[in-house]
């Protein structure tokens, strides 16, 4: 049986090409065509860098004007995207358990580089919770634990 694990929602806007309902995208970078945007507030200040959202609702609205994104030129439209959660390694403790909330420490930036997918989307320090135990792996001389995370932050 598969628990389906639902991450944070969030109203941003993207623009119309890829604004379907399970349409995954990741933040490499905010360019500055966004923050000089008018509509920054509404769209990217809300995302996060190395994070990856599913688009799980459109909404379409009727405006007067179309508003169109200053890097791409698309028409922009209104979506419900959901935060997915995040696949990192941290150092093995035989008392985590899926639900415990932890704060997210770089022991071996090397290993947790090699075995995290999404480490560049978190920072030291930052709040998570456990969701998924994964497995565990070793690297050097020190094990860990893959996990699948929410940032808190």
């Amino acid at each position: 049986m598969q628990v389906e694990i639902k991450g944070k929602r969030l109203l941003t806007l993207i623009g119309e090409g890829q604004a379907r309902v399970g349409h995954i995208f990741k933040i490499f970078s905010i360019p500055d065509e966004c923050r000089r945007c008018p509509l920054f507030q509404a769209c990217m200040a809300k995302l996060k860098v190395g994070r990856r959202y599913r688009v799980v609702e459109v909404r379409r609205v009727n405006l007067p004007r179309v508003e169109r994104c200053l890097l791409t030129g698309e028409a922009l439209t209104p979506v419900i995207v959901e935060e997915l959660p995040l696949k990192i390694a941290i150092p093995y403790t035989p008392n985590v358990i899926e639900g415990v909330v932890t704060m997210f420490n770089v022991i071996d930036e090397r290993c947790q580089r090699r075995l995290s997918e999404d480490f560049n989307a978190i920072k030291p320090g930052t709040k998570i919770r456990i969701l998924k135990i994964l497995g565990s792996s070793v690297c050097g001389n020190r094990k860990f634990m893959i996990v699948l995370v929410e940032a808190l932050d």
